[in-house]
């Protein structure tokens, strides 16, 4: 019996220890638990363990989990925790959205994207743990938007795949810290391609002929640049390349170039590039004579354009210009590091001091003249005064047109006075204007020296510049001809391009020279040259008075000054020097110019026009005169942001005064001028300077002559080829001939 016994409970243990077993023994990724469950290892899932589970990534659309504890009822909120060690959720998830909440706990109303797997944008494969994305969308979690592809590859083989937070990276720094940061992608399409995929060719860069003629005339780039020291007594050795930058965006590098190289050198490498990227003969050149070359002093004399400093010796500087590279190009850089990463400029100093500017000189190209209103039957002659230049040469006639021409200045008609229906500006809203030198469409009178009478009727006479071509010299000599026997050697400057000048009416100043300059171009002419002044019908308006724009202060050691000078990275601050509230903040996102929140009249975004003038002081000095360019560029906004404390950093000096130089604006190009803070408004010396937005005219006054087939053909995305309308020809339809159909 007890046999009997011992045998039924040996068969009721057995029993028992099989309906234990979990389904599948966990299918060996997990470990059996209570109630026969299975407890599964990270990333498997289902009553066995036998699906896998794939990865997760930030949900491009979310989607609601609905009721997942089973409680038929309204669906809990996004406070409440259900499902805790849940395969998929082992730390509990929500049913409703779950309440995102910053460091200090305050739940974040404004908030998405939650972890999804395959982030939304794919189904998960069981047994293999993988994403199967849907189209458009790849990486382990389709966490990444794909880029367009072909039968070419990625990007059509034309281009890089890239994050948009690299893409923000390459535009001047900035930053783009959003959910999607390393999920949004697109191409960046290699020079000479466009569109999406990188697939279009793009044609050839031309000016509209039908732009320019006698009077008016093609702005082109134009830049200086500079190798420096900042130490007398020292040596340059070495070479470097210059990299300049076609239409499309695409860089090319010269040939190795010696620190001291001859003009033509320098030109020859320029219009050595292949794929003709510089027309042979075009490129326009100017070598100073103030550098430590042997031939100058190595610092330039005080009043010497544009900036003077007496702890910066320069040893050789250059002005190139580039006639036939029509459009806004982006500013020229110097490599240095022509073998690997060694450098290969270099100087005979036990810690360097070498350095290098670049720099616009007012005559930057461009795609659109947005001053493109000719005043007809006005001529203008430049003066200089103490503290303004004026515009002279106008009579009474004169006078009234110009007053019509000029127009409003600020965007709002109402305001505008007298029967010429204009404003007179200030120093809140100037006019901008253009001026074209008229000197080439004027027969000349001279008397010979047997004191006859003998007028120019060929117009042989042209404006003269130290800027010159290798085709300008013709038989005389590579520079261009010795004007006065002394090694001062110019060129005609032959269609010179116009330059801006910012102006207000001011009877108070000068009743008879009211119209008063803020730039300084009179510096540069002779009181007789006349000028074609062009007007626009956009504005100029004046951001914040109270807040100060600067490059470089009066406290920061002489060194970083020199580094600092031609920046192209304003700071700006409370022109009080008060550093609560306001410290100079001009951004769209955090400063409301519709209340004039801390004396705000407008606000700056990315891509905005500006130019940048010292007009802050009370009464427009000769200081900021002084200050101001002889010919003042339009800048572009490429970033405008407020930076993080920097406590450490090779510019010492000025980190002291971290939260001053934390509200910072990026242009496009560097300046060409030197602004300097020394206490604001307090300082009589101070030469920091406002910032103007420059609104364009509406569409229909802008002129956008530069661009594809000279915006006279059509482009063929396919080949990369204009096909020029009737009367048009050339590789980029900018020659007008009337054989052609």
């Amino acid at each position: 019996m007890k046999f009997v016994i011992a045998m039924i409970l040996a068969v009721a243990t057995m029993i028992s220890m099989v309906a234990a077993e979990c389904p599948n023994a966990c299918s060996a990724h997990g470990k059996c638990g209570a109630y026969d469950m299975c407890l599964c290892y990270r990333n498997w899932m289902s009553n066995d363990c036998s699906e896998r589970i794939c990865q997760f990534g930030l949900a491009h659309v979310d989607t609601p989990k609905g009721d997942l504890d089973s409680s038929s009822g309204v669906l809990t909120g996004p406070g409440t925790t259900v499902v805790t060690n849940d395969a998929v959720f082992p730390y509990g998830t929500t049913e409703q959205y779950p309440a995102t909440v910053d460091a200090d706990g305050n739940v974040l109303t404004n908030s998405a994207h939650e972890y999804r797997e395959c982030s939304n944008k794919g189904m998960c494969d069981r047994s293999t743990g993988t994403c199967a994305c849907f189209e458009g969308y790849d990486g382990s979690a389709c966490q990444r938007a794909s880029c367009p592809s072909n039968a070419d590859g990625v990007c059509s083989g034309h281009g890089t795949c890239e994050t948009i937070s690299e893409i923000a990276e390459r535009d001047f720094g900035n930053v783009y810290k959003l959910w999607d940061e390393d999920s949004t992608m697109g191409c960046v399409c290699d020079g000479g391609y466009t569109g999406s995929d990188c697939s279009e060719r793009i044609c050839k860069y031309g000016a509209d002929p039908l732009y320019y003629d006698d009077e008016q005339n093609i702005r082109y780039s134009n830049w200086t640049y500079q190798f420096y020291t900042k130490a007398a007594g020292t040596t340059i050795t070495g070479n470097y390349s210059l990299v300049l930058y076609d239409s499309f965006g695409e860089d090319w590098q010269t040939a190795t170039l010696d620190w001291n190289a001859t003009c033509e050198t320098v030109t020859q490498a320029l219009e050595e590039l292949p794929n003709n990227v510089v027309p042979a003969g075009t490129v326009r050149c100017y070598k100073s004579d103030k550098t430590n070359d042997g031939v100058g002093i190595g610092q330039e004399a005080d009043g010497v354009e544009p900036i003077y400093d007496a702890g910066m010796w320069l040893h050789s500087k250059y002005t190139i210009a580039f006639p036939s590279n029509t459009g806004k190009l982006k500013q020229i850089a110097i490599n240095k590091y022509l073998d690997g990463t060694r450098p290969t400029l270099f100087t005979d100093e036990l810690s360097p001091t070498l350095g290098w500017h670049i720099y616009p000189n007012g005559f930057t190209g461009e795609d659109t003249d947005m001053v493109a209103d000719r005043c007809e039957d006005v001529t203008v002659t430049l003066n200089a005064g103490t503290t303004t230049h004026y515009l002279g040469g106008l009579d009474t006639a004169e006078t009234k047109l110009l007053k019509k021409c000029l127009g409003d200045v600020n965007g709002d008609s109402t305001d505008n006075v007298e029967v010429y229906d204009w404003d007179y500006g200030t120093k809140y809203n100037p006019h901008l204007i253009k001026l074209v030198d008229a000197t080439q469409d004027s027969a000349i009178t001279t008397t010979d020296q047997n004191g006859d009478t003998d007028t120019d009727y060929q117009l042989t006479q042209y404006p003269v510049t130290q800027l010159c071509a290798k085709s300008d010299s013709g038989a005389k000599t590579a520079a261009g001809y010795d004007v006065d026997g002394y090694g001062i050697y110019v060129c005609a400057n032959r269609n010179p391009p116009g330059f801006y000048a910012v102006l207000y009416y001011d009877t108070g100043v000068s009743a008879t020279n009211p119209f008063r300059l803020f730039t300084r171009a009179a510096a540069d002419y002779a009181s007789t040259t006349e000028f074609y002044v062009y007007t626009t019908t956009g504005h100029l308006q004046m951001v914040n008075e109270n807040s100060a724009a600067y490059t470089t202060a009066d406290s920061y050691s002489t060194a970083n000054k020199v580094d600092l000078h031609y920046s192209n990275t304003l700071y700006t601050t409370n022109y009080t020097d008060t550093q609560t509230g306001n410290v100079g903040a001009m951004d769209c996102e955090t400063v409301d110019s519709s209340l004039n929140e801390y004396g705000s009249l407008d606000c700056l975004s990315k891509n905005d026009y500006v130019m940048v003038l010292s007009t802050g002081s009370t009464t427009h000095n000769a200081a900021d005169l002084a200050a101001n360019p002889i010919y003042p560029n339009m800048y572009t906004v490429k970033k405008i942001s407020r930076e993080d404390k920097s406590l450490t950093g090779e510019n010492m000096a000025f980190e002291k005064d971290s939260e001053r130089i934390r509200n910072q604006i990026v242009l496009d190009y560097s300046m060409n001028t030197d602004f300097r803070w020394d206490g604001g408004t307090t300082s009589a010396v101070d030469t920091a300077a406002m910032v103007y937005k420059f609104y364009p005219p509406v569409e229909a006054k802008l002129y956008h002559y530069a661009g594809e087939c000279s915006h006279r053909g059509i482009c063929n995305t396919k080949t990369g080829l204009c096909d020029c309308f009737p009367g048009y020809s050339s590789d980029n339809c900018g020659m007008v001939n009337a054989l052609s159909n």
